[in-house]
């Protein structure tokens, strides 16, 4: 696949795991973490992403597209944000991966099962059905069933 192609893909995906975020990931009580303005968020995500392990040949965003720049956001949704993107592109690796090149496969398994100790899973920051959907998605994956984690993307790959 060709590198901007699944750059592409990679960043429809995360537009659909933004909708999660919302739905679950992103309620933390705000007397617990601030409220800032987009530069500081931007520079929050531009930073978690340089920290996080991503699949060879990904190609990181450059800047925080999507967001209005005038509004506040709760500290931490940069990193959210980044670590979004870096669960759907491992989903992305295992989807691409499973039937074809079972060693990239597993690893990609393994990189998804760290996320639960990844900030963005904390409990400040995303409920309980949300964990339980992705260690469900890997669960099934553990027994070659792409079905969780086809149908957590399924919407961005239709666009």
């Amino acid at each position: 696949m060709k590198k901007t192609k699944k750059l592409k893909s990679v960043l429809i995906g995360f537009a659909m795991l933004l909708g999660l975020a919302a739905a679950g990931c992103v309620h933390a009580d705000s007397k617990d973490r601030g409220f800032t303005d987009f530069a500081h968020i931007e520079k929050e995500y531009l930073e978690s992403i340089e920290k996080l392990d991503w699949p060879e040949g990904t190609e990181l965003p450059e800047k925080l597209e999507g967001e209005d720049t005038g509004a506040s956001f709760q500290t931490g949704y940069g990193d959210t944000r980044a670590s979004l993107l870096w669960e759907y592109t491992w989903i992305k690796e295992w989807l691409d991966t499973y039937q074809t090149e079972p060693e990239q496969a597993e690893e990609a398994l393994k990189k998804l099962e760290t996320a639960f100790d990844m900030p963005y899973m904390g409990e400040d920051r995303c409920d309980d059905a949300t964990r339980r959907y992705l260690r469900e998605n890997i669960r099934k994956a553990r027994e070659g069933n792409p079905s969780g984690f086809m149908e957590s993307i399924q919407e961005d790959d239709a666009d």
